[in-house]
């Protein structure tokens, strides 16, 4: 969220309401203006939520979370051991992260009466990618409230939710998973109006028995879907007719391909990379586009499809937000590009450690086959189960071929 974009803002008495608590003590005045679990990031307006974790308990952190300037601590313990007076104002709850989930439930229940659309983003790979383009996109477009970093789980939805501004502004919301039923928690929670699946892939092969059944937990983000949203969907992924038919079970009231598929309504026509970016052609429902993208590689312009879909969805401008695509970049851990010297050499670095699965590794071969690096620096792709072994076996074609030292 950008400096010029509204958050949240909610006083004593309506943080209890949200969050069915009761004060340990009169708070006084306060206003609440950002949500926190970790401490170390506290400062003045934010409520530390003092989550009981398997290694960590957040109530022994209250003291550290008051030093940093917290307005107020959610707590499930009267917290004794501090010391009086109290750090800041506590405010009971049966369970923290029971409260938390409230708490987000009731800004996006805001967000929503004020006229604020949410697009929801999961798949298999690409999720976080995508969520900062579109963020990107948006906040050219007017401003726009996206999750931090891959805050997909039970914990970051609903933090990112409580932060929702009473405002008619855009949100991103990128949904994960590790077990079927997740998705449909999160997303009923979520309620989004928008509805975006990536790609469906055996990045979690670790956690589920087919593809099929990875299919299935993702098409549980149409759960929460509002009533006659939209879906945009992959039109160049096997699942995609099995996609449209549970969204369209679910109350979907539209969906949008997106791809290179003939049949895609945001359609990738042409594109070509090089050392500093990506020039596309494209269709975006009707709309026809010719930008450049400051990322590199098919796997960046086939989501930027799926992105400018959602722009559509939202009756924004198409075109300017493709445009503002020229100064969006490959993100750490995700492609991202350094040099340096040393030793009189030239040395660059790409950066694409994050989150490794087969077919993320894929799109990375493919984006540096034009120019293959000298060395490579290879890890396990975690997550994988029983397949793990064959998996990493099948990469080795394609390393092969970009011919390392």
């Amino acid at each position: 969220m950008n400096a010029a974009t509204p958050g949240m803002k909610i006083d004593a008495g309506e943080l209890a309401r949200r969050v069915e608590g009761t004060w340990l003590m009169p708070p006084g005045e306060l206003t609440v203006t950002a949500v926190e679990i970790d401490s170390r990031l506290c400062a003045p307006g934010t409520l530390f939520a003092a989550l009981a974790g398997q290694h960590t308990d957040g109530h022994d952190y209250i003291a550290a979370a008051g030093a940093a300037g917290a307005a107020a601590a959610l707590v499930s313990r009267d917290p004794g051991t501090l010391p009086r007076p109290l750090p800041c104002p506590l405010l009971m709850v049966d369970d923290v992260e029971a409260a938390l989930a409230r708490l987000g439930a009731f800004g996006r229940a805001a967000h929503r009466m004020a006229g604020g659309h949410l697009v929801a983003i999961t798949g298999s790979v690409g999720k976080t990618g995508s969520k900062e383009m579109l963020a990107h996109m948006l906040r050219r477009l007017g401003g726009c409230h996206a999750n931090r970093a891959s805050f997909n789980n039970h914990l970051g939805v609903p933090l990112t939710l409580a932060a929702l501004p009473d405002a008619p502004l855009a949100a991103v919301q990128e949904i994960g998973m590790n077990a079927p039923g997740e998705i449909r928690t999160l997303s009923t929670l979520a309620q989004p109006d928008i509805a975006v699946i990536t790609r469906i892939a055996d990045s979690h092969a670790g956690f589920f028995d087919s593809l099929d059944d990875i299919a299935a937990a993702k098409a549980e983000i149409f759960d929460g879907l509002t009533a006659g949203g939209t879906a945009i969907l992959n039109a160049d992924d096997a699942y995609f007719t099995f996609l449209s038919s549970r969204a369209s079970n679910a109350g979907a009231g539209r969906t949008i391909g997106f791809g290179t598929d003939a049949s895609a309504e945001a359609r990738l026509l042409d594109l070509m990379t090089d050392d500093a970016g990506t020039n596309v052609r494209a269709d975006i429902l009707g709309t026809g586009l010719a930008f450049r993208m400051g990322t590199r590689g098919q796997h960046w312009a086939h989501n930027a499809m799926a992105m400018l879909a959602a722009v559509a969805a939202l009756d924004l401008d198409v075109k300017q937000a493709a445009e503002s695509l020229n100064d969006f970049s490959e993100m750490h851990g995700r492609g991202a590009i350094s040099s340096g010297v040393f030793d009189s050499t030239t040395i660059i670095l790409i950066d694409d450690s994050y989150n490794a699965g087969p077919a993320s590794m894929k799109a990375a071969f493919t984006m540096i086959a034009a120019t293959p690096p000298q060395i490579m620096v290879l890890s396990d792709m975690l997550e994988l189960g029983d397949a793990g072994a064959a998996a990493h076996a099948a990469l080795a074609p394609a390393i092969a071929a970009l011919h390392p030292r």
